[in-house]
């Protein structure tokens, strides 16, 4: 019996692209909502973050003379929040996932370069657990997505983020990179 999964209403990869986000994108998604605690894990100041949309944070970014890692927090959907790296980026630290909380990231660089391993990663209780994909957990929301390298840069990118919305109950959509959430400067010496 083939069980249709959900698909976004609109190609994740043109909204990046749309975006400016398809040449470069390192994000985070952690099952939580309590934005608090994720500062704390990431070890960022909560007074130093500033309330602003993607334009504003992208713009903070290219103003920033001391060339930090711009990070942008908040929440994704119900029962999940979303880290993005807008200048710099993410460090995400096995433990972070300490207390029994999942994340999941996804980075790509093919402004740069593409990187072999680029997918997304679960971290999970403190532990890295391995590439989402290939996982026994999550291969249910994986069946019909094209992931890995023979399928094209474009084709997997998309496929992650389909993998993530599919769990994390939300697609990336006009509203999602339309809301507000909260820049935070990590320093470079930091």
């Amino acid at each position: 019996m083939d069980v249709s999964l959900p698909m976004p209403m609109e190609s994740q990869w043109d909204l990046l692209s749309e975006h400016n986000l398809s040449g470069r994108l390192d994000t985070t998604w952690i099952d939580t909502e309590d934005i608090e605690e994720i500062v704390q894990r990431f070890h960022l100041d909560a007074y130093q973050g500033i309330s602003c949309n993607l334009d504003t944070a992208f713009n903070e970014a290219v103003n920033d003379t001391q060339d930090d890692t711009m990070i942008w927090i908040g929440t994704h959907s119900p029962g999940w929040s979303v880290a993005v790296a807008i200048h710099g980026w993410l460090s995400i630290e096995p433990e972070m996932s300490a207390g029994r909380r999942r994340i999941f990231t996804h980075m790509h660089m093919d402004e740069v370069y593409k990187l072999p391993n680029e997918g997304m990663l679960y971290y999970y209780d403190g532990e890295l657990i391995g590439s989402l994909g290939v996982i026994e957990e999550f291969q249910e929301y994986t069946h019909d997505l094209d992931v890995g390298w023979s399928f094209g840069f474009r084709a997997t990118v998309e496929s992650c983020l389909i993998l993530a919305g599919r769990i994390t109950g939300r697609f990336l959509d006009r509203e999602w990179f339309a809301e507000s959430r909260v820049l935070y400067r990590v320093p470079r010496d930091a």
